[in-house]
């Protein structure tokens, strides 16, 4: 029996609200796609192991009488909310505030934040993230080198990024589903190797 964790949800929708998805499929985890396919494949509305060219074509097509579509788009966006939206986890965040720094939580916090629509909170973080990370270095500068007071600044960054600005503007219990970090980790450590590389060949020329 072809089922996951999506398959009882796409089950509740229409054949127009399940076409829609697959029209705008960028919204949506892969595991959310093949529960629509298999739905539609079960409702013989596709074929079987069929390539999907054109789902607007399928939109088209299941809005059989045309007195229904306003209710039809209706029922759909309502029931669209169902599928939780895909954001980094806190976990993600901490890992990314404390190991890197607190400007590479912001992204992902304002990545968050530009998915759920909330363009004043993206601009409050991103203020916060410029300000944190310019007093930091300050405070570094007077302060000794050590790991221990790295982690720590980055450590406090992440419990506001986390407990004041996600708690306010995402909401402390928000359901959403979990974003891949393999393409943030590439991006960050190609940051970190390239500024490395800056640092060891200044080296080797003033040497």
């Amino acid at each position: 029996m072809r089922i996951n964790t999506y398959s009882q949800t796409m089950a509740k929708k229409s054949d127009a609200s399940l076409a829609l998805v697959l029209e705008e499929k960028h919204k949506y985890t892969e595991e959310a796609i093949q529960a629509v396919i298999w739905e539609l494949e079960n409702r013989n509305i596709i074929e079987k192991d069929s390539v999907i060219q054109n789902p607007s074509v399928l939109v088209s097509e299941t809005v059989v009488k045309e007195g229904e579509q306003d209710n039809l788009l209706k029922n759909s966006s309502s029931e669209e909310e169902e599928v939780p939206p895909i954001l980094f986890s806190k976990r993600a965040i901490r890992g990314f505030t404390i190991f890197f720094s607190t400007l590479f939580g912001v992204v992902l916090l304002m990545h968050n934040l530009k998915k759920m629509n909330k363009r004043k909170a993206r601009m409050e973080v991103l203020f916060f993230g410029i300000f944190y990370t310019f007093f930091t270095m300050i405070l570094l500068s007077y302060l000794p080198t050590t790991l221990f007071i790295t982690l720590l600044f980055n450590g406090i960054g992440y419990v506001v990024l986390t407990e004041y600005f996600w708690n306010k503007s995402l909401g402390k219990n928000v359901e959403y589903q979990k974003e891949q970090i393999t393409k943030p980790v590439i991006i960050s450590l190609s940051i970190v190797a390239f500024i490395i590389y800056i640092q060891f060949s200044s080296g080797v020329l003033q040497g």
